[in-house]
């Protein structure tokens, strides 16, 4: 392991060479910051988790993004006269509508953060005010639909800096650029747990089977279940479970099956209903595999409704 004089040497000599390829002509296309430009981006501090909650109209109108940021340029953000913020609604049918300079912000309205920049602190934006924004309802959204927003910065000397015009340096993580971002209209989802199961009219004719399965998430409302046979290879063929691309998806608790073949190629059919703690779920597959469970809530009645 290197000591701390060994690392230092290489640092020296690493930034050497970075020093002298950056101001060296025959090493173009590598830019010094003259050749670059003096442009200017916008820093992401902090946000709030982004989403609108389209479970119900009180969900909606409750729903607020607020994230915190800082404007880097030569002047430490001095030379940002303008924030500047255009919103896209973009709903899963229809089309495009834009509001232009949804919000904007002046230098005067800028504080300086920890670290000496300029800053605006505590954006809140909130689900009521896009809907104004667009003349929508709540009732117009739809789980699917996105808000993008598009922020651009405005310098004393009349030149804009957005996604578009940026570099892909600047836009990348390693900056936390805040151009560009969306909030999606979705509903939270988290079915996750372990849950008792029972299981009959298996096809090898085997015993009623009981234990529990894991719903695991594959994330933005989809879900799988580890277990997709409940039990039932343990007593037909001594062990083994079903998975796959065997999943189900959650949309404003409306679950319905959207993937149905398993790691072996087969194809599996589901038929099912819930009365209060109670899944039932008849599943077979091509395979000829097939059987009756019924899977237990824990606390209280399934939060879930099934598509028709």
């Amino acid at each position: 392991m290197l000591d701390k004089m060994e690392f230092r040497k290489i640092y020296i000599v690493l930034f050497t060479l970075l020093f002298a390829g950056c101001a060296d002509d025959s090493l173009r296309p590598v830019l010094t910051f003259e050749d670059s430009g003096k442009g200017a981006y916008i820093k992401l501090i902090e946000e709030s988790s982004k989403l609108i909650n389209v479970l119900n109209e009180s969900t909606i109108n409750a729903s607020t993004y607020t994230y915190s940021v800082e404007f880097i340029d030569v002047e430490g953000g001095n030379k940002v006269e303008e924030y500047r913020l255009d919103l896209v609604y973009q709903p899963v049918d229809g089309s495009d509508q834009t509001v232009t300079g949804f919000k904007s912000w002046g230098q005067g309205e800028f504080t300086d953060s920890a670290d000496g920049l300029r800053s605006l602190q505590g954006i809140t934006i909130t689900a009521p005010e896009i809907l104004g924004a667009l003349n929508l309802a709540p009732g117009d959204l739809a789980p699917g639909d996105n808000f993008r927003f598009r922020g651009n910065l405005v310098l004393d000397d009349g030149q804009e800096f957005g996604f578009d015009n940026s570099s892909a340096a600047v836009r990348g993580s390693a900056f936390t650029a805040h151009f560009d971002f969306t909030l999606p209209a979705a509903c939270p989802s988290d079915l996750t747990g372990t849950f008792d199961f029972e299981t009959t009219n298996i096809w090898c004719g085997a015993d009623a089977v009981t234990g529990s399965v894991e719903i695991l998430s594959r994330g933005g409302g989809v879900y799988e279940f580890s277990d997709w046979a409940f039990g039932s290879y343990g007593s037909c063929y001594g062990g083994g479970t079903a998975g796959g691309e065997i999943l189900f998806t959650d949309v404003c608790t409306e679950v319905s099956f959207t993937g149905f073949v398993d790691s072996f190629g087969d194809t599996w059919t589901f038929d099912s209903s819930i009365d209060g703690n109670e899944w039932t779920i008849n599943w077979e597959n091509t395979y000829g595999e097939a059987g009756s469970t019924v899977l237990t809530y824990p606390n209280g009645d399934w939060p879930i409704t099934l598509a028709e």
